[in-house]
């Protein structure tokens, strides 16, 4: 990887800030405030409010500073249209998105942001302090992350070989964390075609993979931010009613098909697929729901979906190009 592979103009502020919000009135003060107080780093702040009906735009723009910005959307984008949005309205050349239930601990910002001073990274990462709601089923409650890892190394590490590593359970665990606990070059998220509308509960974890896949990934064993759990997140939403049921199956097409994808990846991955694919057929016939339809986009899948995904590298635009694939 070289020097020019992130074409990132000079006149950019280093960071943005981007806070997709969306009904976060409880809770977008403390997650405002934890970035206001981060220091020895520029940064903007870009609120992008979903639309939001319980008055959480009003008390965001109480407290931006001059320079920052709320961005409400006419029309609900959900949740990974708004987070492209971010992507699209960002001016800085790294992005640290912080959600509005999340916050960032001291020293969060300036920790990260001086490893983009090496041209090759495209992201960095951190541990995260997780809170769990204590209504939050105890198989579901989050735990440390980057722990799974075999290699990972302090500071510097190649991409392609964190991917590889996490192949290991199949591609199918997020050993990163969520977005506010990873700061990355805006530039390398465009090129990768930004997040994936038809991902639903493992749409950071294949976002991930999409750019570690491009670029070398640092990593700090220091807890940067606050992960809130609570029982009526999205992500147990989910997982109730299975509207994840293709996610796995979506990621590992992805890393068959992405030609940034090393043999390593591409072989372990078609191993598992077929594994992932059969478990499915299991599951769907012994308790459903929608026993019929299922298996039969199952069925189709191995032309469907391999389909869908070479569209998608289609569009990947040319590097440098802004241009998102879901937009």
């Amino acid at each position: 990887m070289s020097a020019n592979d992130f074409d990132e103009s000079a006149a950019s502020p280093p960071i943005s800030v981007c806070v997709p919000m969306y009904n976060n009135s409880a809770t977008i003060e403390r997650c405002l405030r934890s970035i206001l107080e981060q220091d020895g780093v520029e940064f903007e702040i870009v609120v992008v409010d979903d639309d939001s009906p319980d008055g959480c735009a009003a008390i965001a723009a109480a407290l931006l500073r001059p320079g920052d910005r709320l961005i409400r959307n006419e029309v609900r984008l959900g949740l990974m249209g708004n987070h492209n949005k971010c992507l699209e309205v960002a001016n800085g050349r790294c992005i640290q998105f912080v959600h509005g239930d999340d916050w960032l601990l001291p020293g969060a910002l300036r920790t990260l942001a001086p490893f983009f001073d090496d041209p090759t990274v495209g992201m960095a990462f951190a541990p995260r302090r997780v809170i769990n709601d204590k209504a939050v089923p105890l198989r579901r409650r989050l735990g440390p992350a980057h722990i799974w890892f075999p290699r990972l190394r302090r500071g510097y590490n190649r991409g392609p070989n964190l991917v590889a590593q996490m192949m290991i359970q199949a591609g199918g665990a997020n050993w990163i964390g969520e977005p506010t606990c990873v700061m990355f070059r805006r530039q390398l998220a465009l090129d990768a075609g930004g997040l994936r509308d038809d991902i639903h509960q493992l749409v950071d974890l294949d976002f991930w993979l999409r750019l570690m896949l491009r670029s070398a990934v640092c990593f700090v064993p220091r807890k940067l931010s606050v992960r809130t759990h609570t029982a009526g997140s999205t992500t147990l939403g989910n997982v109730t009613t299975r509207k994840d049921w293709l996610d796995h199956l979506r990621i590992l097409t992805w890393l068959i098909v992405d030609p940034a994808s090393p043999n390593v990846v591409r072989i372990s991955a078609r191993v598992w697929w077929v594994l992932a694919w059969l478990q499915a057929n299991l599951v769907v016939a012994l308790f459903g729901p929608e026993r019929r339809s299922r298996l039969k986009i199952l069925a189709g899948l191995r032309v469907n979906e391999f389909a869908h995904a070479r569209q998608l590298v289609d569009a990947l635009p040319e590097p440098g190009q802004s241009r998102l694939i879901n937009l």
